[in-house]
């Protein structure tokens, strides 16, 4: 689908755009009307059951062999960049604020540093470690102290949202090399459906207890933009540009969260900005500025 690398810049921004007015939508619905782990295992579902369609229709006669090798590397993308992914994503942002959740979001480029240099033996600068720190400073003090003290529900939202980065980062890392042999869609349908059986478990109950029938009209808008844009849309772009992109230079769209995320919250009057934020906000973004120089220069 994608032919070139601009349209691989194009389709990360979109997805980084669709990630970024999903802190916000989502809380419209999550988790007064639904709660986070029935959205969780009914995304999934839905995008099981479309990604296998969609690829059946475009790709009738592909077949493709799969080594063990590829199949296990295929089940933990799925594990770790799907399912661990969107569990810690939606509870996390249920009990935390939107701009707390991006401005988090925007270390992802840190942890891809991190995990190229202990998986890809990519050896960081001085000033690359000096912006891990920095950035792990403002991360860490966006989560203590936002808010004018201690809270245990925020605390705890937001380092699943920290766990989430994690995850996410470690997804982007070890899904390239089955990008060079694997077309985008393939891969992504069963990344979803090896998803769909390691969440089950864990989010059954919630969706069984969720009472479909009394869901406003304002939240089955936010349920769909989260079926459609923020997982359809945002998974299928977000890996077919990998095809094109290096993790780390995909990652660095991440740093528009925060902004992106931001504006959303303030014009939906879901989050406001506060000192705190702030002066975490920026310790984040001059870490990640000096992790990414490196990048600039030779990342596509």
């Amino acid at each position: 689908m994608i032919r070139s690398v601009f349209q691989a810049h194009l389709f990360i921004f979109l997805a980084t755009c669709f990630t970024s007015m999903n802190y916000s939508i989502a809380k419209i619905v999550m988790p007064s009307e639904i709660k986070p782990y029935s959205i969780v295992l009914t995304r999934i579902l839905i995008s099981v059951a479309f990604f296998f369609l969609l690829d059946f229709l475009l790709n009738p006669k592909a077949k493709y062999n799969v080594p063990l090798k590829d199949m296990l590397r295929l089940a933990f993308c799925g594990t770790v960049g799907v399912a661990v992914n969107q569990l810690t994503l939606y509870k996390g942002l249920s009990i935390t604020t939107p701009i707390n959740a991006a401005l988090i979001v925007a270390t992802i480029p840190v942890f891809v540093l991190i995990l190229s240099a202990l998986f890809l033996r990519s050896v960081p600068t001085w000033k690359q470690s000096l912006g891990v720190m920095i950035s792990a400073s403002g991360a860490y003090y966006l989560i203590m102290y936002t808010g004018g003290g201690l809270e245990i529900k925020n605390l705890t939202g937001d380092l699943l949202i920290l766990l989430n980065c994690i995850s996410y980062a470690i997804y982007m890392v070890i899904v390239k090399p089955l990008l060079e042999k694997y077309p985008p869609l393939f891969l992504t349908k069963w990344m979803f459906a090896v998803a769909a059986v390691v969440v089950l478990p864990f989010t059954y109950q919630d969706a069984l207890q969720t009472d479909w029938m009394n869901i406003s009209a304002a939240g089955w808008q936010s349920y769909l933009y989260i079926i459609l844009f923020a997982t359809l849309f945002n998974y299928y772009f977000t890996t077919a540009s990998l095809q094109w992109l290096s993790p780390v230079t995909a990652g660095t769209y991440g740093y528009l969260q925060p902004f992106l995320a931001t504006l959303f919250a303030v014009a939906l009057g879901v989050d406001i900005i506060s000192p705190e934020k702030i002066i975490a906000g920026v310790a984040i973004f001059v870490g990640i500025l000096l992790t990414s120089r490196l990048f600039n220069k030779t990342a596509v």
